[in-house]
């Protein structure tokens, strides 16, 4: 049995049986024909598997590498590679498109191995040496290798079938109807997590061929570390390459550049902390201007931190750690082995395990108290026809929610060293924010080249970090990034907010502020304090009224 499929056959398995059970119930006792629902799903998924690759060329513009004669039209290495990575894989070429975005990244979408593409950031160009740039596109083309496209669509039919029967059994009118929609809908919220368990195995076989296709795990390691960590330096060569790959891609199309200094590696102090044995693993992390310090902290957290397991159960990609000891335990003869030395030091002291269990717990119990308190007394007080517990349940958990709020918004905005150091902070995570200002370069949008993202990037001399601006009034964020976002992009700037790990480094808006005087503000922190102060006072208003009836 190949690699992909032991990966992604419990995924698979899960699915089908989530959908074989439920609707073995409805047929059985409910006589539902499930030709309808499963019928309109399997053409809503067909509709947007048609459609999207369109859709996504639209929303995220790239330009479009010209293909002549089994290769490239680029001087870039990044034609050479992908074209031998296709020939390697059995797959065509397949359509390569350069994004003019700071922001590194690469990604694939299209309907079949015939119609693939790939598009990878002007970023992404001038951060990755040769050999980590080999790697990633390896990973990308073994997505089309793998067919990603349509197993994930074929996939998500079962999510989307599950919650029509949902639908349509839970206004039957016969006697076991609440059941089986209950069930169904307990079957949609399995499959969403099953999804997302088949998109990591794919994220799995994905590695697994670009480490066997390169022969070098270590390269597709150093160039996680940078892309999912935004910690590495720009090589003023690369820089320029990239800039020609861009302009040659968008052939007469105008484009404006943006400005920025060439970003030296930090350097690392002689701690005397690395056995002789391992000098090595810490001069190829130097070389690829990755400060290996700041490496080992940004693993520590994703080894030790809870945050990290839990997050990654909600998430369609594998945390770093956890893809390289899937890499180390591989067997390929290109796992790798210097990356594994710095992995190792990616431990903390039993005292401090401890701590960071005891920090997830309390901040697990006051993200979750609100509701827990309020959900089942209001019950109980509707229940029982009594205001006065409603009225109490609601004002406590006013309260929770405005401690919850400032656990997630403290006050104070101390100065960071720099975006690196950000990363050894192990009390770091979802919940809590942690107040920080940086000053650096915008260098794009938080989904990279996505015209609706309205997140920046700001990255200084050791590395980048995204800026969410979270906002909850609808078609905010929208708005925002289609008329403000842009303006901000290629200008020095200092961003006050707070940091996250969630489980990739982040920081929830402020305050943005260029060096020419241009602001924006993030409200959303405004918006959760109002509304927790204004569910104490409806809580209070009930209660008082429930009393004087009383």
């Amino acid at each position: 049995m190949s690699f992909v499929l032991r990966r992604s056959l419990p995924s698979l398995t899960g699915l089908v049986a989530l959908l074989v059970g439920v609707g073995f119930l409805a047929v059985a006792y409910l006589d539902a024909p499930l030709w309808f629902p499963a019928g309109f799903a399997i053409a809503i998924i067909l509709l947007q598997y048609a459609i999207n690759p369109r859709i996504i060329q639209w929303l995220i513009p790239a330009g479009i590498v010209p293909m002549e004669g089994g290769r490239y039209a680029t001087e870039h290495p990044v034609g050479r590679l992908l074209a031998d990575r296709c020939r390697q894989a059995g797959v065509p070429l397949v359509k390569l498109g350069i994004v003019d975005d700071g922001n590194p990244n690469a990604f694939t979408f299209g309907h079949t191995r015939a119609d693939a593409r790939i598009w990878v950031t002007r970023g992404l160009l001038e951060r990755l040496d040769e050999r980590e740039l080999d790697a990633v596109l390896a990973h990308e083309i073994g997505h089309v290798r793998n067919r990603d496209f349509i197993v994930m669509t074929v996939a998500a039919v079962i999510p989307m079938i599950l919650y029509l029967l949902y639908i349509s059994t839970r206004s039957n009118g016969r006697d076991n109807a609440g059941a089986i929609a209950l069930a169904a809908y307990a079957g949609y919220l399995v499959s969403q997590f099953t999804l997302l368990a088949l998109s990591r195995a794919r994220e799995y076989a994905a590695d697994h061929w670009s480490c066997a296709a390169t022969g070098d795990g270590d390269a597709l390691c150093s160039a996680l570390v940078k892309v999912a960590y935004g910690m590495g330096s720009i090589d003023a060569a690369r820089k320029n390459d990239a800039a020609l790959a861009v302009e040659g891609a968008k052939k007469r199309r105008k484009r404006q550049t943006i400005d920025m200094k060439s970003l030296r590696m930090q350097s690392m102090r002689a701690m005397g902390i690395f056995e002789p044995r391992d000098a090595v693993a810490m001069e190829t992390a130097l070389a690829q201007g990755i400060d290996p310090e700041k490496a080992i902290a940004a693993l520590r957290w994703d080894m030790v931190n809870p945050w990290a397991k839990v997050l990654e159960k909600l998430s369609s990609h594998p945390i770093v750690a956890h893809r390289f000891r899937a890499l180390e335990v591989s067997g390929l003869p290109g796992h790798p082995r210097r990356w594994s030395v710095l992995r190792s030091y990616a431990t903390v002291s039993p005292e401090q395990r401890l701590l960071a269990r005891a920090r997830f717990g309390r901040e697990l119990v006051l993200s979750l108290a609100p509701w827990a308190v309020m959900i089942p007394l209001v019950a109980f007080g509707a229940f029982r026809k009594s205001p006065m517990t409603i009225g109490a349940a609601i004002a406590i958990a006013g309260v929770l929610f405005l401690a919850k709020q400032t656990m997630r918004y403290p006050g104070g905005f101390p100065r960071a060293q720099n975006v690196a150091s950000l990363l050894e902070r192990l009390d770091a995570g979802p919940a809590a924010g942690i107040g920080v200002e940086l000053t650096g370069t915008i260098i794009g949008r938080g989904m990279p080249g996505y015209v609706l993202s309205p997140d920046l990037v700001i990255q200084d001399e050791s590395g980048f970090v995204p800026v969410i601006y979270a906002n909850s009034v609808p078609f905010a964020r929208t708005a925002t990034a289609l008329l403000r976002t842009g303006h901000f992009l290629g200008k020095q700037a200092t961003v006050r907010g707070w940091y996250r790990r969630s489980p990739g480094p982040a920081i929830d808006l402020r305050e943005v502020t260029t060096t020419e005087g241009m602001k924006a503000r993030g409200y959303d922190w405004i918006i959760r304090y109002t509304a927790s102060v204004i569910v104490i006072l409806v809580g209070v208003g009930v209660l008082l009224g429930g009393r004087t009836a009383g």
